[in-house]
């Protein structure tokens, strides 16, 4: 027998029972006693007729046999969008306000059950706590004639089932994006102790620039407490993307959403849910019995480690799956990867040469004995034409040992892992160029193949030449024409890195390979271990008593007042449908109504207009009252670092931006209205605003760039901030916070204080511009970037430290075999005076190279500035003062151990000695510890920051 689906209309086989579910959509059937019995309603009268209800079912035939109504309370029904479960959802236009919004009504068929009824209304209450950008915002609820409704943004109608259906399966990189979308929105309404229950794609709705928002949280339920609100007998949810705990009836928590999130992205990724069958029973036992067919059965080009992630989320037992949806995100992430910039170069050359750095150790270790044989051949007779000879035989199988060292570690880390173990710290990856996936070992041994063919390949060449033809001593003096024939290979490699082709390489092109970012959010949220925005009541916590005799505005509780001055009056209230805090905005009555054009807005950076009206009080106006807490209070005494605070300005500048173009701009603007919300995203909570003062406006420019003026230096000097900054265009200086180069110069643009070459800010689109340009450039110098710099710079200081302390050592001449000649070398004597005098000099031209250099050359090499307080380069007697500070700790304990050897003080020249090799070895790590600012910065008050 066959059944069609009213909603997908696809037909249905089955045999026995006649399925109450549709497989494919999870469109509600009825039941089959019930198929002949069409339930009615009047929509005008709000009273239902009687009908029969099977209480294992969603409902009957009778809802979508009922007429659309033409009129909800002050709504014209415009069309029908569609029908679910719970009821119809419609296009309506506000007869008030003229503005198009989605009215859900909820079924005729439910409203003799109070439990439906109840969870209709748990929808609104839920789903109205969340302000989030991906989640669909509820406007307001109510009942029409005892028939409760529900009023939404409306969305312009597309989901991602509809996507799909039309498109086919999406690419990797784009249904992962979805799919964080989706993730993002259900972490929001986690953190609001909601669970959705009923994810899946038809429920994940598409915005016109194509980013998804979650919706229909008819299902959903509170973490704080549990309405029961699920009928006996019945399953509760859609059966595709449903989770095995949810079919079994067992409790639900936050993996469950993570589940069905996992079941929407293998639809996206193969246009067929995890589990299919013609008849709901089957699919419903599939889904607690049967793992999923895997991905690549569908789509065999699917990156391995992509469906690995996606089936770990789809496993049966939930203790088994991602742990939460920020997990299942970190996951997702690396297959939605960040085209490296020109910035990154550096990056990724400091990358390897950690790389290089991690072989060479393990080389070391390898070849410890062979070395040690050297230092025991150097003590026999004729022995340095020995350690000659020996090196001269070795060379070959050295270089040959090497490189297969190389080309083991590159294949199998970046084949089997992705990425070298250097390239993971520096938060890069190898991806294929074709689906974004690891290489795998074949494409992995090809790029380092090629690699190496390109770069070592033809210096090894003229190196086992060298030593094959020419005695050894003399192939050593070549050793530097193998160098040059090796750097022309890495030219050769570097020849095709253009910004078109993604800066790939010679190697990457041949292997089908290139380095990619891994995936991550498009902004840094705030900074951990700082308070974070995560309270949702704040609005309600900053509110002080309630004013006055005001017990109700308009439809909505007062609850206390947020502003109360002369010229601003605002106050805390609720909606008592929605249980939602609100903001009532009181001005004096005939105050004209906020224009259209912001009732309207429905940007997530500024509050939403819920409702308005004229009272004894005067004229008031409601707003969605904001999660998080004012910029201010996030920034704390210390201020914010700019890896915050560039999203936090690239966000109120746009939002500024836009208001001026689209007229919505507020008449007045204080820093006091920035606020941080839960996500770390900005809103411009123009309703605290004070009242316009007439002959006063500025243009709408330089207003914008005087708030984001005062932002900046809010948020990134904190307490530490000048009174002065607090009045638009006051305060002078540059803001006094270590930032990188390339955003101070921003930062003095505008204030007004522009660099050399540069000019002031003009128009905020400007700013927004260079924002946008800063996006992917280093925000802070990390430990990868730190070890770019000290790598080379313990090369470099290597050899004279070795010297000192050679000079300095306190031992006696009988050391071990190895290093008795080399000291008795360089010890002259073993005279104190001369060590005293060694150490002195190397200090003191240490000292004058940081002052000449303004920190050394290998810093601007690393991409590094040493800078100020207030960003600016650091002097040159600020720099000799950090090299005083850093040297001297070493050098009074290297000339105290020289003081008490001359004068045969018992232990203390070996004590002291040792004391200052430990501190020269504790010196890298101690860096890489604070990578932007070590002891000897924070004593000479300096900062290392990217140029």
């Amino acid at each position: 027998m066959q059944v069609a689906c009213p909603k997908c209309e696809r037909m249905l086989d089955y045999s026995g029972d006649r399925p109450r579910f549709c497989a494919y959509c999870g469109q509600s059937l009825g039941d089959s006693s019930d198929a002949g019995m069409l339930a009615t309603a009047s929509f005008d009268s709000g009273s239902p007729l009687p009908m029969r209800i099977d209480a294992t079912t969603f409902g009957t035939a009778a809802e979508h046999a009922t007429r659309d109504p033409e009129q909800v309370a002050g709504y014209r029904i415009i069309r029908l969008l569609g029908r679910g479960g719970m009821g119809s959802v419609y296009e309506a236009e506000d007869g008030e306000l003229g503005r198009r919004v989605a009215l859900k009504l909820i079924a005729a068929d439910h409203l003799s059950s109070s439990e439906a009824v109840e969870r209709f209304r748990q929808e609104g209450r839920l789903a109205s706590t969340l302000a989030h950008p991906r989640c669909v915002f509820v406007l307001a609820a109510d009942e029409f004639r005892g028939r409760p409704y529900l009023v939404m943004e409306l969305m312009p109608g597309e989901t991602l089932q509809t996507l799909v259906e039309a498109n086919g399966p999406l690419s990797v990189g784009v249904a992962v994006a979805k799919a964080l979308d989706v993730i993002d929105g259900l972490r929001e309404a986690h953190h609001q102790g909601i669970i959705h229950r009923d994810v899946k794609p038809s429920n994940c709705f598409l915005e016109a620039g194509g980013r998804v928002k979650v919706g229909d949280f008819g299902l959903s339920k509170s973490l704080d407490g549990d309405a029961n609100l699920t009928r006996t007998g019945s399953f509760v949810g859609t059966p595709l993307y449903a989770s095995p705990e949810q079919i079994k009836r067992n409790p639900v928590d936050e993996r469950t959403d993570l589940y069905s999130v996992a079941a929407t992205l293998y639809f996206l990724l193969t246009g067929k849910p995890p589990h299919q069958a013609n008849d709901a029973s089957a699919v419903l036992a599939k889904i607690v019995s049967e793992p999923p067919t895997p991905l690549r059965t569908h789509r065999p080009e699917l990156p391995a480690a992509l469906e690995s992630a996606i089936l770990r989320g789809l496993e049966r037992d939930r203790d088994r799956r991602w742990h939460d949806l920020g997990r299942f995100r970190d996951a997702l992430l690396p297959f939605v990867p960040g085209e490296l910039g020109l910035s990154d170069l550096a990056l990724r050359a400091g990358a390897y040469c950690g790389d290089v750095l991690a072989l060479f150790a393990i080389e070391s270790l390898l070849l410890a004995p062979f070395l040690a044989s050297l230092g025991v051949a150097a003590e026999a007779p004729g022995g340095v034409g020995l350690v000659f000879r020996r090196i001269g035989v070795a060379t070959p199988w050295l270089i040959a040992a090497q490189r297969l060292l190389f080309l083991g570690y590159f294949t199998l880390f970046e084949g089997v892992w992705g990425a070298s173990p250097a390239k993971r710290l520096a938060g890069l990856r190898v991806s294929l160029v074709e689906d974004g996936g690891p290489p795998g070992v074949k494409a992995a041994a090809l790029r380092t193949l090629s690699f190496y063919a390109l770069t070592a390949l033809p210096g090894d060449v003229v190196t086992a030449f060298l030593f094959g033809f020419l005695p050894t001593r003399q192939a050593m003096l070549y050793q530097p024409l193998a160098l040059a024939v090796q750097s022309a290979g890495y030219l050769a490699l570097a020849s095709t890195m253009k910004s078109a082709g993604g800066f790939r390489g010679l190697h990457e092109r041949v292997s089908g390979t290139r380095v990619v970012r891994r995936g991550r959010r498009p902004r840094r949220r705030v900074s951990t271990g700082r308070r974070l925005p995560t309270r949702p009541d704040y609005a309600r916590e900053m509110a002080g008593a309630p004013v006055g005799v005001l017990k109700s505005v308009g439809s909505f509780k007062v609850r206390g007042a947020v502003r109360w001055d002369g010229d601003r009056k605002v106050l805390l209230g609720e909606d008592s449908t929605l249980e939602r805090p609100v903001w009532l905005v009181l001005r004096p009555k005939g105050s004209p109504a906020p224009p259209s054009t912001r009732r309207d807005l429905a940007r997530p950076s500024r509050p939403r207009w819920l409702a308005g009206g004229e009272q004894a009080e005067g004229r008031w106006d409601a707003y969605a009252a904001p999660s998080g807490c004012p910029l201010g209070d996030l920034a704390g005494s210390s201020g914010l670092p700019w890896a915050d605070v560039r999203p936090i300005l690239q966000d109120l500048a746009d939002e500024l931006n836009r208001a001026a173009a689209d007229g919505t701009l507020p008449p007045s603007l204080a820093v006091d209205q920035v606020w941080v919300q839960t996500d770390g995203s900005v809103l411009l909570a123009d309703p605290l605003g004070a009242p316009p003062v007439a002959g006063l406006e500025a243009p709408a420019q330089a207003r914008s760039l005087a708030l984001i003026k005062q932002a900046a230096a809010l948020a990134l000097e904190g307490g530490r901030r000048r009174p002065g900054w607090s009045a638009p265009g006051s305060g002078s200086g540059s803001i006094r916070a270590a930032v990188p180069v390339h955003a101070a110069r921003m930062l003095d643009r505008l204030i007004g204080l522009p660099r050399q070459g540069d000019r002031p800010y003009n128009d905020p689109a400007e700013l927004i511009a260079d924002l946008e340009a800063d996006r992917d450039k280093p925000t802070e110098v990390d430990r990868v970037r730190r070890l770019v710099h000290l790598a080379p710079a313990c090369g470099a200081l290597g050899q004279p430290l070795l010297l000192v302390f050679l000079l300095s050592f306190p031992g006696p001449l009988d050391a071990p075999p190895p290093f008795r000649r080399l000291i008795a070398a360089t010890s002259l004597d073993n005279n104190p005076k001369t060590a005293v005098l060694a150490v002195a000099v190397v200090v003191l031209v240490g000292i004058v190279w940081a002052a000449f250099t303004q920190g050394g050359l290998l810093l601007g090499l690393a991409g590094i500035s040493l800078v100020r307080a207030d960003s600016r380069p650091a002097e040159r007697w600020r720099c000799a003062w950090r090299a005083f500070i850093a040297w001297s700790p070493l050098a009074v304990l290297l000339i105290g151990s020289c003081w008490a050897r001359a004068r045969d003080i018992p232990y203390a020249p070996e004590a002291l000695w040792a004391l200052a090799l430990a501190l020269a070895v504790s010196y890298p790590f101690l860096a890489l510890r604070r990578p932007s600012r070590s002891v000897h910065d924070a004593l000479a008050g300096t900062y290392l920051v990217p140029e």
